[in-house]
């Protein structure tokens, strides 16, 4: 399986690659960073089933995306699945940061899912759009971040729609609170904003590898008969209000296993 993951060289983006990887996808991060992608892509050819390469890609440049993925295809003879996962999160909201935060979280799917297509087409391929538990529900200093999310989620089942008859199946996944550096430095700056109570509405925060065996799941065939929707990895935040804290340890390391 060859698949394109924007974003990967880090968090959640790079929970997902390892866990492509792990069951021996080939698997190209496309990022800015170029230290960290390289580091990345070293670390999971060497340690997984898989094999990985870092593109530098700028995802609010569509030229640049359409130059990465038309090199990944090439190289890897096919193109089965992209991941469209790159995405900032202001933590102010003046002009210009709102038209960078468009052009990257909601521009930057556009691309992927743009791009990508004609070789999805050929492969009978999937797009997995990742968006947040934020696209629904609105949480105080996030407005500019969840408008961008909830955007997402629109585009992705009117294309679904668009796409089905040329047999490319493309779904939304909605993360909740998962434990990345990014993520952490967001609580630390805000957390007296955003208020503690909703810590206590989920078990645990959950952790990038949750979030790529849900990725990996909708690209299998397992999931064939899934397309335009919404699957959210969030531990029942997005169910309601209510404590959720678990009677068992939910800590232990949890290993990709073989299925």
């Amino acid at each position: 399986m060859a698949v394109i993951v924007t974003g990967g060289n880090q968090g959640i983006g790079e929970g997902i690659a390892e866990a492509f990887c792990t069951y021996g996808a080939n698997v190209t991060i496309a990022a800015r960073n170029e230290a960290t992608g390289k580091a990345v892509a070293e670390r999971l050819t060497e340690t997984t089933a898989g094999t990985c390469t870092f593109r530098r890609c700028e995802v609010s440049d569509g030229e640049q995306v359409k130059a990465m993925v038309e090199e990944t295809a090439k190289r890897c003879g096919k193109l089965d699945c992209i991941v469209n996962n790159a995405g900032v999160q202001p933590l102010r909201a003046p002009y210009e940061d709102m038209m960078r935060t468009m052009q990257i979280n909601l521009g930057g799917v556009f691309a992927g899912c743009k791009y990508a297509m004609p070789y999805l087409r050929a492969s009978r391929g999937s797009i997995i759009n990742i968006s947040s538990v934020l696209g629904h529900a609105g949480q105080e200093g996030a407005a500019l971040y969840a408008a961008t999310k909830g955007a997402i989620i629109a585009f992705t089942k009117s294309i679904a729609c668009d796409e089905a008859r040329n047999g490319v199946r493309i779904n939304v996944l909605n993360p909740g609170d998962i434990h990345t550096s990014i993520n952490d430095k967001e609580k630390a700056n805000h957390m007296e904003s955003i208020g503690r109570e909703h810590i206590q509405w989920i078990p645990r925060q959950g952790r990038p590898s949750e979030v790529g065996t849900a990725c990996l799941f909708l690209a299998s065939s397992w999931a064939s008969f899934i397309t335009g929707s919404e699957l959210f990895v969030d531990g029942g935040f997005f169910a309601g209000s209510g404590y959720k804290h678990a009677r068992f340890d939910w800590t232990d390391k949890m290993e990709i296993r073989p299925l």
